[in-house]
């Protein structure tokens, strides 16, 4: 499976809170008087269904969990339209005010289900909310319906024009969902030992989560775009941007740099075609034109060997 682009997107990251989504799902199921934290389609039939039956008190047992769901949504996007990124991301923000939640869910004692359901999937949505795609995919970590219609999709795509990109998405959506079963299934195991207090294995994770937020992927970009610059080199073409240009006398020593390096890589590469063709017998004048396409092809892979082998060892961009 191909890197992320941001820590946020990555895998890691979403085996961790995939996992504390089913620890959230199983908890709030079989501790918390049989609520869905994550599932709120689930809530709603069952309010729907008590509602039906004129059962006010079990309507307001499944219908806080909605409203508490839809206000951790908001709360969420509020913290990611006014949070500045001096010192952390909106995203590990979001991370902390959730696992603060959820560590103030495992105090609540039993008997107080309705609370303990509000806090949980108010922190459900916040996380439903900061996390939504992994790899460039939509995918969510606290509910599993969304997943298994991409997934199969996905599948279904690649078993019809054989796509690559297809594939790894259909796994990967299939993986995030084995992750959240697996989290009900450390939940189950815990609620013996832990009771109320099984709800804290999720924070772990999610401060597991924050930290690994901290990994700087900038020298993972640096090293895609050199990788692409130096098959830019190879095949003739401009190479790739890069997104920032520095200013002031930096930016000036910046470009200069760059200037002076193309014309050496013109006059080295120029050097190599003229050794090449001279190791041929090519450089004097004449010649059957039959054979000229050929003889050029030649030329031309063996002029792109040469290239190759001073790149490889430390020549023109690979410095940079």
């Amino acid at each position: 499976m191909f890197r992320a682009k941001q820590e946020s997107e990555s895998i890691e990251l979403a085996v961790l809170l995939a996992l504390s989504g089913g620890i959230m799902d199983a908890y709030s199921y079989l501790v918390r008087d049989h609520v869905f934290a994550n599932a709120q389609t689930g809530n709603m039939l069952l309010f729907g269904v008590n509602l039906a039956a004129g059962d006010w008190v079990q309507c307001l047992h499944y219908a806080v969990p909605v409203v508490c769901f839809a206000a951790g949504i908001a709360l969420c996007h509020t913290i990611k339209i006014v949070a500045t990124e001096e010192h952390l991301h909106w995203r590990q923000l979001a991370l902390i005010i959730e696992a603060v939640l959820l560590v103030v869910v495992g105090f609540i004692p039993e008997g107080r289900s309705l609370y303990a359901n509000g806090l949980t999937s108010f922190a459900c949505g916040i996380q439903v909310q900061a996390f939504r795609k992994f790899h460039g995919r939509p995918l969510a970590t606290t509910m599993c319906i969304g997943n298994l219609r991409s997934g199969t999709q996905a599948l279904v795509t690649y078993a019809s024009d054989r796509d690559q990109k297809q594939l790894r998405g259909g796994l990967l959506s299939f993986f995030v969902i084995a992750c959240f079963v697996f989290g009900a299934v450390i939940g189950n195991w815990a609620i013996p030992a832990l009771g109320t207090r099984t709800i804290w294995v999720a924070p772990v994770l999610l401060i597991t989560s924050f930290l690994i937020m901290f990994v700087d992927r900038e020298k993972r970009r640096v090293e895609v775009l050199v990788e692409a610059d130096l098959e830019a080199d190879l095949e003739g073409e401009a190479a790739p941007a890069v997104p920032a240009q520095l200013g002031g006398i930096a930016g000036v020593e910046e470009r200069l740099a760059e200037r002076l390096a193309a014309d050496a890589e013109r006059r080295h590469g120029h050097e190599i075609e003229m050794d090449v063709m001279h190791d041929m017998g090519l450089t004097s004048e004449g010649g059957d034109e039959q054979h000229e396409g050929a003889m050029e092809r030649d030329v031309e892979a063996q002029i792109e060997q040469h290239l190759r082998d001073h790149i490889a060892h430390g020549g023109f961009r690979a410095r940079k």
